[in-house]
């Protein structure tokens, strides 16, 4: 991974992001410690809650650590420290164009939903050119989309939770921390940043996993369709706390429609594959039912010894899922890829019957 110049192009992008934002914020969070470690201290938790959760949207297998690592560090570093200037230059173009108060009113539902997204969205090709296998359609490109949304949006709230405290006059710190994470969190996190980048991730993926006209076209549709969610979210229409959930409904609407899309898409071609493997001899029957679903493959690993024969049903179970994956595109394709997993597998399945025998006898 790290021998890859894209990885190296991602840690650059991340640390001039967080140089911009640490220009940005440092005064405020110097000047008002006890709330900036409020928002802090409550955020965390968002985040790896979040991190668990968008990891384990893949219907089939969770998402490596690393990568949504990958994906949220660009989002919350990258692109948040990067649509700083770039938002206040547009911002600035767009009052002496249009006016300061057409600016001021409407400047947020028409400046971020564009760079922002563009931003965010970025880090789903980054991350598809760091490791090509990643992102091999729109399932894919929705999770990592999400992955990369998060990592924004909680970069936005912390700025949220310093921007509250000098709204609220600067008075009591930890209460404003406590007022902003609870009206933006609580109250819209569920249709934020996550899921508008996830539609946006959605289409990037299927070009990403497998480019052509029909693909190009889809991924545009998705990016405007971000954009205008984005834009809905940011535009001042239904103002107030209140009417927030009322808001974020259509967002979430989508975001849901999308992945359910998505997953329907990657089980058909999942379970097809599986079955052209156990026509082939390589799966026996009935194991693609135990490869489809988590709790099937958590309790075979209980009926197997511990030690070296469960470690042989893990390899084997993800050199097998890896099979099942290698059809379904990406960037840089191995045509010797599927031969080189199935003799994986033939072997790992001589191993694990050995290692078992004693047992048996």
């Amino acid at each position: 991974m790290t021998g890859r110049p894209a990885f190296w192009l991602w840690a650059a992008t991340c640390l001039i992001g967080a140089w911009v934002a640490r220009d940005a914020l440092q005064a405020q969070v110097r000047a008002f410690p006890a709330g900036a470690l409020a928002g802090f201290a409550l955020l965390t938790p968002v985040l790896v809650g979040g991190i668990w959760v968008l990891r384990r949207l893949h219907p089939v297998r969770t998402r490596p650590l690393g990568h949504a690592l990958i994906a949220v560090g660009w989002g919350g570093l990258a692109a948040f420290g990067l649509a700083l200037p770039v938002n206040a230059a547009f911002q600035a173009v767009l009052g002496k164009t249009a006016g300061p108060d057409f600016g001021a009113t409407w400047g947020a539902a028409i400046i971020a939903p564009v760079d922002e997204e563009i931003l965010k969205l970025l880090g789903v090709v980054v991350l598809a050119l760091i490791v090509p296998h990643a992102v091999r359609g729109p399932l894919d490109g929705y999770g990592y989309g999400a992955l990369v949304g998060l990592g924004f949006q909680v970069s936005e709230n912390f700025l949220y939770v310093l921007n509250t405290i000098v709204l609220t006059g600067a008075t009591q710190d930890a209460n404003a921390a406590f007022f902003s994470f609870g009206s933006r969190m609580v109250g819209g996190a569920w249709a934020s940043h996550w899921a508008m980048t996830a539609v946006g991730g959605a289409g990037l993926g299927c070009v990403l996993g497998r480019a052509s006209r029909w693909s190009v076209a889809l991924a545009c549709a998705a990016v405007v369709l971000a954009m205008a969610l984005h834009s809905w979210w940011d535009a001042p229409v239904m103002p107030g706390v209140a009417l927030l959930p009322f808001k974020g409904a259509p967002i979430l609407i989508v975001a849901v429609v999308t992945y359910r899309a998505a997953r329907y898409r990657y089980m058909v071609r999942f379970r097809r594959a599986a079955n052209a493997e156990t026509f082939r001899g390589v799966l026996v029957p009935g194991e693609s039912h135990v490869l489809t679903y988590r709790k099937w493959r958590r309790k075979e690993r209980w009926d197997v010894p511990a030690g070296e024969p469960r470690r042989l049903l893990a390899r084997l179970r993800a050199a097998e899922l890896d099979l099942l994956d290698d059809g379904l595109g990406g960037l840089e394709p191995d045509p010797g890829a599927a031969e080189r997993l199935r003799a994986d597998i033939r072997d790992l399945r001589h191993l694990l019957k050995a290692a078992q025998r004693p047992r048996l006898a």
